[in-house]
């Protein structure tokens, strides 16, 4: 008897018949390749993030934003592309900026972060203690956060690096809230009282997915002007502003994971 003859795999039948070590190599091929260079693949960016970057760009020339800053190390993966992509936006623009440091973690972060910054320093012709400033940390109480509200210097008499605040140029026309122009908030409910009610300064939020984003929106449209939380957010940012970074890598390599699934669980 004859031997039957075997029938030939279309290309189709061929890719459904690879090793599933193949399709994982090939996956993580796709998430590797943002990483050493984002592409930024185009996506929708929210109209919270939108509002967050305009009311930047909205800023007039010598405009005052406060900025409170809570970076720790356990958070950094899902809020720095945030923080990175805010100060390139805040450099770029004519503005100054005063960072008001909240958690015990958060004086090596700023300095490290304004490290990696030093090329739009530069390019922008910044000068700390000029255009930028950070604060000392301390436990800021709420009544001390009243205190630093209503006089700068009774809660700050020195910088973070020992600096009297007195001999600071950007200290010079700035004593209390009311010299304040805006408020890069992490916390929307507590910074509404603090500081939108009694002094009609408006808020724009920063923060991580799950420690934001839940509690802004009551709050968005009115003391909020636009907010920013987590990782796929601050890719968005980036996209928006142009300042490519970590958050379009993340981004980028998680659109890739899942088209390549995708293509992978079409054809079989």
């Amino acid at each position: 008897m004859a031997k039957e003859k075997v029938k030939e795999r279309n290309i189709w039948q061929r890719i459904g018949l690879l090793d599933y070590r193949i399709i994982y190599t090939l996956v993580l091929i796709l998430v590797a390749i943002p990483i050493w260079s984002p592409i930024g693949i185009p996506l929708r960016v929210g109209q919270n993030v939108k509002d967050y970057a305009d009311a930047l760009y909205a800023l007039e020339p010598g405009s005052v934003v406060l900025c409170k800053f809570s970076g720790y190390a356990t958070m950094l993966p899902d809020v720095e592309p945030i923080y990175m992509a805010t100060w390139k936006i805040l450099l770029s623009r004519p503005v100054k900026f005063l960072v008001l440091i909240q958690h015990p973690d958060s004086p090596s972060i700023i300095q490290y972060e304004f490290e990696r910054l030093k090329p739009y320093i530069d390019e922008y012709g910044k000068e700390y203690g000029v255009d930028y400033m950070f604060f000392p940390y301390i436990s800021m109480t709420e009544a001390a956060e009243i205190s630093f509200t209503e006089n700068i210097r009774d809660i700050f008499t020195e910088d973070l690096f020992g600096t009297p605040l007195d001999e600071l140029p950007i200290m010079e026309n700035i004593h209390s809230a009311h010299d304040f122009d805006l408020v890069i908030s992490m916390s929307p409910e507590y910074d509404t009282r603090r500081y939108y009610v009694p002094y009609g300064i408006p808020l724009i939020c920063w923060g991580t997915g799950t420690g934001l984003l839940p509690f802004v929106p009551p709050y968005y449209g009115y003391s909020v002007l636009g907010y920013c939380g987590g990782a796929s957010q601050g890719g968005e940012l980036e996209l928006y502003s142009g300042f490519l970074g970590e958050g379009v890598k993340y981004n980028d390599a998680k659109n890739l994971a899942i088209i390549g699934l995708m293509v992978f669980i079409v054809v079989g």
